[in-house]
């Protein structure tokens, strides 16, 4: 704001002030009026107080709208003496009616300017002088009980009321010259206040004014102010530098968390597969056992038949055995039947013609003992060969025994090997799920962080926006400092949202 946009900012509050003063002066001055026209309507002076009220009523109007505002104080200072003087007139010189000079004179302290009160005591002094002059020749009362002729009388009673009236004037001077100072700091601080509202802080207190109580602590007041505004920018400055810097760390680690997520969501997918692998492999294991546990049943089966068979070769062996020694008994009965036929042969022969019959008897039964050697020999040969194939089936029978307990052993170690195979699967298994457990857990981590990355991303968005628009705030303000315009122009740079948004992205 120009210098002379000040002055006349500061003129105008002044003329405001006086104007009100003015209106209030002019409700006293009609009060007092209105007092001079009751006294008048009580003693029959009313055609003074209206003839007085009708000429200087007026006139002192058209003067303060015809001269400068700054006359004001004085025509009102000269309009309440003369409705003094008239009172005084109408009550014959009484000295109450005096009393309203100074009850008149203390009603300009308003104005706080010494010249009116001043003026109101030149005035009323004036017409006590005239007025005496007056009650000396006898044409009015001044003073009541005083006479007329008695000079000396007259001058001490005028010295008298003027000395009154003189201290009177000097307290009152006194008081509106303080009370001046205190109108002036108060509309300096009124100034001050509507060009602060302005943004306006940087305009100075002179010496003279700083020497004032009231303006020094104003003073005070506005470096604090300004400083507290210079810090609260500058702080600003910091708080957008390091909003850039945490956007800039915040699209890294979003970058980074992407790219994690991505690759624990490979893991998962990996290790999902992994544990329906591993499932379907236990399970396979599994079935497997189940199979050798029934081959190894069926072998154990087989082995007991082969025992079995074994046993029964055996049994046969000894059959075969048995009927050997049937055999060889057979071989002595006929070796026997054969000595006997022979005996009746050789018994017939010496018998003639009567044994020839039991001749052909005895040829006969050694024909037969004859055919049941042969028939022995070839029983005993099939025996034989029996007893050979039953011994080479009891001794393959062993071997299968054997070779069946191996193939037991065999199937306990193969079923041994498949339960360590299903414990370490479902071992495996477990550990997978686990692991799945964790990749989970790790993923909604993941996506927990990203969350927080983004309210953090959100809250320094808000943070850098209330930096901007502290910034506007304090730059709306004129501090007096030339730094001040760049820094703010800087910080609506850098408290951009969407310069950072789009820094973001880029980074991320």
């Amino acid at each position: 704001m120009p210098q002379h946009q000040t002055s006349s900012t500061a003129s105008q509050a002044g003329n405001d002030h006086r104007q009100r003063i003015d209106r209030l002066m002019w409700m006293l001055a009609g009060l007092h009026l209105a007092l001079c026209l009751a006294v008048g309507l009580y003693n029959g002076t009313l055609p003074l107080a209206l003839g007085f009220g009708a000429t200087a009523f007026p006139l002192v109007a058209l003067l303060q709208w015809r001269l400068p505002q700054g006359a004001g104080g004085f025509l009102m200072a000269a309009l309440f003496m003369g409705l003094s003087a008239l009172l005084i007139e109408q009550s014959d010189g009484q000295i109450e009616a005096h009393f309203s000079i100074f009850i008149m004179l203390s009603a300009l302290i308003p104005y706080s300017d010494w010249r009116v009160i001043v003026c109101g005591a030149v005035v009323i002094a004036v017409h006590h002088i005239l007025f005496t002059w007056l009650q000396y020749l006898g044409v009015v009362n001044l003073y009541a009980g005083m006479a007329h002729h008695d000079a000396a009388a007259l001058v001490v009673c005028l010295l008298q009321h003027a000395g009154a009236v003189v201290v009177q004037a000097v307290i009152l001077g006194y008081l509106a010259r303080m009370l001046d100072r205190m109108v002036q700091d108060g509309l300096r601080v009124a100034r001050f206040a509507e060009q602060a509202g302005q943004g306006r802080l940087d305009i100075p207190f002179s010496d003279e004014e700083r020497r004032r109580e009231t303006l020094a602590a104003v003073a005070s007041m506005q470096q604090r102010v300004a400083s507290t505004l210079l810090k609260a920018q500058a702080t600003g400055h910091e708080v957008s530098d390091l909003s850039d810097t945490l956007f800039a760390g915040q699209a890294g680690l979003r970058g980074q968390a992407e790219r994690n997520a991505a690759q624990v969501e490979r893991v998962s997918t990996s290790a999902t597969e992994l544990s329906a692998t591993t499932r379907e492999s236990a399970a396979e294991a599994s079935r497997v056992r189940e199979l050798a546990g029934e081959a190894a049943e069926h072998a154990r089966g087989g082995q007991q038949e082969v025992l079995a068979l074994q046993h029964s070769m055996q049994e046969l062996s000894t059959n075969a055995a048995g009927i050997a020694e049937l055999l060889g008994d057979i071989d002595e009965i006929t070796f026997q039947t054969n000595l006997l036929a022979l005996n009746a042969s050789v018994e017939a022969a010496r018998a003639g013609e009567q044994g020839r019959g039991f001749a052909v008897v005895a040829g006969e039964v050694r024909q037969l003992a004859q055919r049941t050697r042969e028939t022995a020999e070839q029983i005993r040969s099939r025996i034989r060969q029996n007893d050979d194939s039953v011994q080479a089936g009891v001794s393959r029978t062993r071997i299968a025994g054997e070779a069946m307990t191996q193939v037991l052993g065999a199937f306990d170690q193969v079923a041994q090997r498949l339960r360590e195979i299903d414990g370490a699967s479902q071992q495996q298994h477990q550990g997978i799920e686990e692991l799945e457990s964790s990749v989970l857990e790790m993923q909604g981590s993941l996506q927990h962080s990203s969350r927080a990355l983004d309210e953090a991303h959100a809250t320094a968005e808000k943070l850098s926006e209330a930096a901007g628009e502290l910034m506007d705030a304090v730059g709306s303000f004129r501090l007096g400092t030339p730094s001040a315009e760049p820094q703010r122009q800087k910080g609506q740079t850098s408290s951009n949202p969407s310069q950072r948004n789009s820094a973001s992205q880029a980074a991320s």
